[in-house]
């Protein structure tokens, strides 16, 4: 299933009238009059997950992974506080919060062309958290990872994924005392458990490690890993 909704960054009568004769700000990208279109391909479908603030995507650590699961588009047009065109300008992913981790490759980058206009895609993220897409350092809009890769080992120090090395799903990602799929059992609360809800159900269950009904889970990941990325920040 693919899904995509158009998210404007703020408001554009506002921002008009407060920056109003602030020809400074020129060819600087300003969030409020930035629109950033999302796109969610989803494997296997689940609707539901759509609609939160902001989106969430599920993505696995490796491209090879069988059956894969989603991948999400930003297509951004950004503009200055004048509302033209800001050009040549690189847009590119960054990791805001949580654990999460995009791998080498796992994310494109693009440039603004002369209409503002730049395309990315991420398809690959260990652990769980925010993912931006920032320009000129300025974030302009966001969504929210979960990946079936939480752990990077059974004890609880290894929930901190490091930012060199490999990371893998196995074992520890289900068993881990304090952020294995286990250890989060239960009704979803959202900022406390919600990330390993995988098949969004509200519930952490058996369903998000068997992976039952054809959602996705722990288990058809299993093995599914490679090389953590350095964190990025917004340039």
């Amino acid at each position: 299933m693919i899904q995509t909704r158009l998210r404007a960054t703020g408001s554009l009568a506002l921002a008009a009238v407060v920056l109003l004769g602030t020809p400074s700000m020129a060819k600087l990208p300003f969030r409020p009059f930035c629109t950033c279109n999302v796109t969610i391909v989803q494997t296997p479908s689940r609707p539901a997950c759509l609609e939160s603030e902001p989106e969430i995507v599920r993505l696995c650590p490796d491209p090879a992974g069988l059956p894969s699961f989603d991948a999400v588009t930003f297509d951004l047009v950004v503009l200055d506080a004048l509302a033209t065109p800001v050009s040549n300008s690189e847009v590119t992913a960054f990791e805001m919060s949580g654990s999460v981790n995009i791998p080498p490759g796992g994310a494109t980058k693009d440039t603004t062309d002369l209409e503002g206009r730049a395309s990315i895609t991420i398809s690959q993220a260990s652990g769980y958290g925010l993912i931006g897409v920032c320009t000129y350092g300025v974030m302009i809009c966001n969504v929210e990872v979960r990946s079936p890769d939480v752990a990077a080992s059974a004890i609880p120090t290894g929930c901190a994924l490091p930012t060199t090395g490999t990371s893998f799903v196995n074992g520890s990602d289900v068993t881990n005392p304090s952020c294995g799929f286990l250890a989060r059992f239960g009704s979803v609360t959202v900022g406390e458990n919600s990330w390993w809800d995988l098949n969004c159900d509200a519930a952490v269950n058996a369903s998000d490690v068997l992976g039952q009904l054809a959602k996705g889970g722990v288990l058809q990941h299993f093995g599914h890993g490679g090389a953590l990325g350095a964190k990025s920040t917004c340039p």
